[in-house]
Parts: structure tokens; C-alpha cells; sequence
């Protein structure tokens, strides 16, 4: 799957490119901006789990503590 993401101070050119993506036989979905920060931390999180371990010391230390 690729996917795309369009940002605009216009919602007439959104839904210019909502509808050509349907003629197109695109699936396309609005996304709250709360949907979309969720996806960013699910998709970080999967890529995280990826990575090797890491000491305890080491996420305090990112974390700041």
C-alpha cells in the first residue's frame, strides 16, 4: 500500500482532489488532526519495535529524566 497525504488552507481544493481520487477509484478519507497524530505515533511506535533493545537508562535519558 502507498498512500498520500494532502494538507490545505482550502477545503474547495480538498474536496477537488477527494472527488477525483473517488472518480479514480482511490479509497480516500478526511482525517482529524487527531487521527492523523495518532497515526504518526502507531506508525513510530511499529518502527521502534524494529530497532534493537534498549537499556531502561537510555529511554530516562531520551525522555529526560
Amino acid at each position: 500500500m502507498t498512500a498520500a497525504l494532502f494538507e490545505s488552507e482550502s477545503k474547495n481544493d480538498l474536496k477537488i482532489l477527494m472527488e477525483l481520487a473517488k472518480k479514480l477509484g482511490i479509497r480516500a478519507r478526511y482525517l482529524s488532526s487527531k487521527e492523523f497524530e495518532e497515526h504518526v505515533i502507531a506508525h513510530n511506535i511499529s518502527e521502534g519495535m524494529k530497532s534493537s533493545n534498549v537499556s531502561r537508562d537510555e529511554i530516562m535519558k531520551a525522555l529526560g529524566k
